[in-house]
């Protein structure tokens, strides 16, 4: 019998792509990241120079076009790149939770490779996935991690794609696909941002993850009165972001400039 989650019924019910045409803004450049079987697009906003680069997997029925307006990023002297799973927008391929983790590390070896600035990965909900994937690796292109809206409850999510979780994962499963483990072996700095009135993931995982980080360098930023999908629209949220430049080797691009 196979994973269950590589299922129809899990992934199925796991991702919801939708197709984007659009051109890239002026100050972005578009890319399409190899992966084993399929490419994957990438569109990285890169007005400022010596800038660390967010590299953004973003949250479930999201397109790289829905983060268009990167002056917020670029207001916190942050260049943005954001990429699309298999099957959403102009990548190919379709997507199953196993893809989405294992596809990670080739993006972050790609945005890794074309820049001499650290990069910060951050995961949005379901694209959280993919930065703890990163974060429990140590993968050596990684300066920092965020989680917004994240999820470390794997039964939790097996159970919002309206399944049952099995009464006990196997050892390849517990591995691959348990958020967990990976962050109790993440070493570089993390930042967790969720909604205080989070209804689609409770922000009982966000406090969840930042228990079982091991990592000397955590912070927890529980954003009052937002829920799943308006963080952003709030300053709290912007300012939470702005706590990266307490990290370790970041420094701000202006002090690059003569």
């Amino acid at each position: 019998m196979g994973s269950l989650f590589d299922s129809d019924a899990f992934n199925s019910n796991c991702f919801f792509p939708r197709a984007d045409a659009s051109e890239p803004p002026a100050g972005a450049q578009d890319f399409q990241v190899p992966v084993p079987g399929a490419s994957l697009h990438l569109r990285w906003h890169r007005s400022l120079e010596h800038a660390p680069t967010v590299l953004l997997f973003h949250g479930n029925g999201e397109v790289v076009s829905d983060y268009d307006d990167a002056s917020p990023w670029a207001a916190l002297r942050l260049n943005l790149a954001i990429c699309d799973f298999r099957g959403y927008g102009r990548s190919t391929g379709r997507p199953t939770l196993r893809s989405l983790i294992a596809d990670a590390p080739v993006v972050a070896g790609f945005v890794g490779a074309r820049t001499d600035r650290p990069v910060i990965v951050m995961g949005r909900s379901l694209g959280s996935a993919c930065a703890l994937a990163l974060f429990g690796s140590a993968h050596p292109a990684v300066s920092g991690v965020v989680l917004e809206s994240g999820f470390v409850d794997l039964d939790g999510l097996v159970r919002r794609r309206g399944l049952a979780p099995p009464a006990r994962y196997t050892a390849e499963e517990s591995s691959l696909f348990d958020p967990r483990p990976k962050v109790m072996k993440g070493r570089v700095p993390l930042l967790i941002i969720h909604g205080e009135e989070d209804r689609a993931i409770d922000a009982g995982e966000a406090r969840e993850a930042h228990r079982l980080a091991t990592t000397p360098n955590k912070r927890l930023a529980l954003i009052p009165r937002r829920g799943h999908n308006d963080l952003s629209a709030s300053p709290s949220y912007w300012e939470a972001l702005a706590q990266v430049w307490t990290w370790p080797g970041l420094t701000p691009p202006t002090a690059h400039r003569a």
